[in-house]
């Protein structure tokens, strides 16, 4: 996929990317207006919504009630390096949950594009364009 950012004003970036554009802003100890989440929040965020997609894929093709679910993340530091983290995706279920289904629903989950991405330890390649 290519993307293509832009400088906009302060702090503000903007990425477009197909027919999507994705707004980001620094916190205001950084220079910023904190008027849109920072880079790091939307890569964050993306883990925890690539689960719930999958989440709500199996349930449906079950026939099962979505509502009630919830997918919540939890980061934290592992070591000294504060680029090292651990991440913790928790599923919360409505009590009506068939019980049959909640280690698939789990394994499901940890199908996730996103997370197979970080596991899989991509290579960065930064450059000037010629």
């Amino acid at each position: 996929m290519k993307i293509e950012v832009s400088m906009l004003e302060g702090q503000q970036l903007k990425a477009s990317f197909g027919e999507h554009e994705i707004i980001s802003d620094q916190a205001i100890t950084a220079g910023g207006k904190a008027s849109y989440p920072e880079p790091l929040d939307y890569f964050l965020a993306s883990m925890p919504l690539c689960a719930a997609f999958y989440i709500r894929k199996f349930c449906q093709q079950r026939d099962i009630n979505t509502n009630g679910i919830k997918v919540l993340q939890d980061d934290s530091n592992i070591g000294e390096d504060k680029y090292q983290k651990k991440f913790s995706i928790r599923v919360e279920l409505p009590d009506d949950f068939p019980e049959k289904y909640k280690k698939a629903l789990i394994a499901t989950a940890k199908t996730c594009t996103v997370k197979k991405v970080v596991q899989a330890m991509p290579e960065f390649d930064i450059s000037i364009a010629e």
